[in-house]
């Protein structure tokens, strides 16, 4: 009996992120030295954590996303690349969300809300086509709102 994965391999779609991986953490890179030009202490710290940590996190998406390419045993490095991209990529929408907070706590709600029901949406027509990956899908979006919730949501109610 096959057990259930939750993470399949993709070298295609692995070979995109690593793209996208490059581009994030060049923007990243041009982001923190404007805060830093600025006045770090103008942001919230929370921001300033999740940007800083979000470039190791990509960088190691991409190392791993890179072997699917060419690794017969993918599985690790796709669990791995998965679990960093998706950190790294939460990371800096959550501080998109905080920045907006110091502008309009309103704001920041609406932002955090609306991301997590396109994500909920998303989801859900995800599902719906194929359905032998609900479990998958869910627990990918259950991951996705608990950090969204940790790092964005919880840092504006604080």
């Amino acid at each position: 009996m096959e057990t259930k994965k939750i993470f399949n391999t993709n070298p295609q779609k692995s070979s995109n992120k690593v793209t996208i991986n490059s581009f994030m953490m060049g923007s990243l890179f041009f982001i923190l030295t404007l805060i830093i030009t600025i006045d770090p202490h103008k942001f919230p710290v929370l921001v300033v954590y999740q940007l800083v940590l979000a470039i190791p996190l990509l960088y190691v998406a991409s190392l791993a996303y890179s072997k699917v390419g060419y690794w017969s045993e993918t599985q690790g490095w796709e669990t791995l690349g998965w679990y960093t991209n998706t950190l790294g990529n939460l990371f800096v929408l959550n501080s998109i969300g905080l920045v907006a907070s110091t502008f309009d706590a309103v704001l920041a709600k609406i932002y955090f809300a609306l991301f997590a029901i396109l994500m909920c949406v998303y989801t859900f027509i995800n599902v719906k086509y194929h359905r032998k990956s609900w479990f998958e899908k869910l627990y990918k979006l259950i991951f996705l709102l608990m950090v969204i919730i940790l790092g964005g949501v919880w840092g504006i109610l604080k």
